[in-house]
């Protein structure tokens, strides 16, 4: 049987042709399903500040704030204050119990006890009312985050900012090594808020309880009060109708 060379090496040439551009849709269309992981660093861990009773700082802010975009929160080295950093901006904020509270954004020479951070340099907005949501906060952003293309099963950033009705939050301080959770925080600066507009940071992770989470909760907050300038550890959070919901892109 005579056999066309020619018609046989275009056929070949045809068949290696539609599978490279199958393998190459099923390589797009794996890179596209695969969620995106946002590199958080973590320095320190709150079961040693609390149960091992750590103050000493493990980690220089202003290694952290030299580098463009970066947000974080955490507590200054002996356990003197609050760290907020927004887009590479130190806040940090240290008060006493009944007494003025105090902020600085100068970070040189500061070292922080606990901190976790990450660089984000654009965000996506994601416009809801809590009062129709079905579910807890944390819930909520769990879902968003699944939606928006990250993987909500690793630790991620996220900024809350609109109508708060009710915030709880505190400026930590020292209370010595012995008593419970609830000990240290009577023995910090407290506020109650109502009825403001304002900015919270937060991270969320469903595995770091301990390290930069308490143990009943999947996220860690901090509250910015862009009149005051100060920030601080957001203990309980009611929010209102218009919010916006900031995610990483």
């Amino acid at each position: 049987m005579l056999i066309n060379l020619n018609h046989s090496k275009t056929y070949r040439k045809t068949i290696m042709i539609k599978n490279i551009f199958l393998l190459g849709a099923f390589l797009m269309i794996g890179c596209e399903s695969k969620p995106k992981v946002i590199h958080v660093e973590i320095h320190g861990a709150l079961k040693e500040i609390m149960h091992d009773g750590a103050r000493e700082g493990v980690v220089a802010l202003s290694d952290i704030t030299n580098q463009e975009h970066i947000y974080g929160l955490g507590a200054l080295e002996g356990l003197d204050g609050e760290i907020l950093i927004w887009d590479s901006k130190a806040i940090l904020t240290r008060a006493q119990k009944e007494g003025k509270a105090h902020v600085s954004t100068e970070a040189h020479g500061e070292k922080a006890l606990l901190l976790v951070s990450t660089q984000v340099k654009e965000w996506i907005d994601i416009s809801f009312n809590s009062k129709d949501l079905k579910e807890s906060l944390n819930d909520y952003i769990y879902d968003q985050a699944k939606k928006n293309k990250l993987n909500p099963e690793e630790p991620f950033p996220f900024i809350i900012d609109g109508e708060i009705d009710k915030i709880k939050w505190h400026i930590i301080s020292d209370p010595g090594l012995d008593g419970t959770h609830d000990d240290h925080m009577n023995k910090s600066w407290n506020q109650t808020d109502s009825n403001i507009n304002g900015q919270v940071l937060g991270f969320y992770s469903v595995k770091h309880h301990a390290i930069f989470t308490h143990h009943t909760t999947n996220s860690h907050m901090h509250y910015y009060d862009e009149k005051s300038g100060l920030s601080g550890h957001v203990d309980e959070l009611e929010l209102g109708k218009n919010i916006i919901l900031r995610l990483p892109k």
